[in-house]
């Protein structure tokens, strides 16, 4: 399986508009790893012949990571939450799968998907969209093409709830939660005995209250890999106060920062 970035970023993206600190300044050069869209996920998996591909989150750079990567259509789509950072790609995703003729099973516990409807309720609506969107609310787990999904509620701190996904094939476990401020016990133990943990750190360290966040930093991460100890570790969400090149020089063997594009062979 392949577990490739599309994006890295936190909702305002690399180089944020306005700023001209020097990660921004960074970011404007070609091939830069300061560069980075809002986060989402692409897994493929399976044979050549009936490879799979599984996108969790929409972008609003939708359009520029699916044409960056040649992707055409998606087999399935995973949603966190209903944040703009995380769904604002979603009609132009429909509207390439219905230029495919592809259904899209659209899975997320039923509280999101009611948040998304009342966001674009033209996916539900209107016929050229009904064939194609296709919402299945998830339970306790559903099972993708010989992938088993476990949906996981976490705190997203000022930004209330959000959900991260244990994915699970065979013995190899794989956990992405990109919008987590505080692991409750109950999550702690979901992530315990990971090959391969995806976290969110907006910042390295932050110094604002923390009732006033939503996101984990680095340090505080840093703090639950220790804990739960998986193989490998990759920290998105990064915003613009994060440096790569500095940054990943203090970070420990097992742990590294996401780009934007960055491929990790996973599961296999």
């Amino acid at each position: 399986m392949q577990l490739i970035f599309l994006g890295c970023g936190d909702e305002h993206g690399v180089p944020m508009v306005g700023c001209d600190c020097d990660v921004c300044r960074s970011a404007l050069s070609e091939g830069s790893r300061n560069a980075r869209s809002c986060s989402s996920v692409l897994l493929r998996y399976g044979p050549s012949y009936t490879e799979r591909s599984v996108l969790i989150d929409a972008a609003p750079e939708f359009r520029i990571q699916a044409t960056s990567l040649g992707l055409q259509h998606l087999d399935a789509l995973l949603l966190t939450h209903t944040h703009d950072a995380h769904i604002l790609g979603l009609s132009t995703l429909a509207n390439a799968q219905r230029r495919a003729g592809r259904p899209l099973a659209v899975h997320a516990p039923a509280q999101i998907l009611e948040g998304v409807q009342e966001r674009f309720g033209s996916l539900w609506t209107d016929k050229t969209y009904r064939r194609i969107w296709q919402p299945r609310p998830i339970g306790e787990a559903v099972e993708l093409w010989g992938i088993e999904v476990h949906p996981l509620r976490v705190n997203h701190g000022i930004g209330g709830t959000a959900y991260g996904y244990v994915l699970s094939q065979g013995q190899r476990r794989l956990a992405y939660v990109s919008d987590m401020l505080r692991a409750s016990e109950e999550v702690r133990q979901a992530l315990s005995d990971l090959d391969l943990l995806v976290l969110g750190t907006s910042h390295y360290l932050e110094s604002i209250d923390v009732w006033k966040r939503s996101v984990m930093d680095i340090m505080t991460a840093l703090d639950l890999i220790r804990e739960v100890a998986p193989r490998q570790a990759v920290l998105t969400h990064l915003s613009h106060t994060i440096d790569y090149e500095s940054v990943s020089a203090g970070l420990p063997p097992e742990v590294c920062l996401a780009y934007d594009g960055l491929v990790l062979e996973v599961m296999t």
